[in-house]
């Protein structure tokens, strides 16, 4: 697993040629564009699948939204599978009113979206 610290928060992790954006915290327009750096750099550059984890975010503006659907319309150019991590009502309430949730594809985890992202089914230890 390789790890990459970017400014200001956003980790970038890369396990099997999947690549996850870890963004917890706020995200804004100052953060936006690290972030928009972070998901599509990816897809042109030959990686098996690309997810936004979202999971630990706070605080998402209009600016994040516009940047998820620009990642997932370059993810179907590139046809690398995208889906974003985000279970939060912070960021799953706003998608759900913007209608964005049944356009983008949204998984409550990290595990259930690298599952969608690679088809290979999640198994749990017990």
């Amino acid at each position: 697993m390789t790890d990459h610290r970017t400014r200001n928060h956003l980790v970038t992790t890369t396990e099997a040629g999947v690549v996850i954006v870890h963004c917890p915290g706020d995200l804004d327009l100052a953060t936006s564009p690290r972030m928009r750096d972070a998901l599509l750099t990816p897809l042109g550059e030959g990686a098996r699948g690309v997810i936004a984890d979202l999971t630990e975010t706070t605080y998402c503006d209009s600016t994040v939204f516009s940047v998820l659907v620009e990642a997932y319309r370059a993810s179907l150019a590139h046809d690398v599978p995208f889906t974003i991590a985000a279970a939060h009502a912070t960021v799953a309430r706003p998608l759900a009113i913007l209608g964005l949730d049944r356009v983008l594809p949204i998984r409550p985890t990290v595990a259930e979206a690298r599952e969608a992202v690679t088809g290979t089914p999640v198994t749990k230890v017990s």
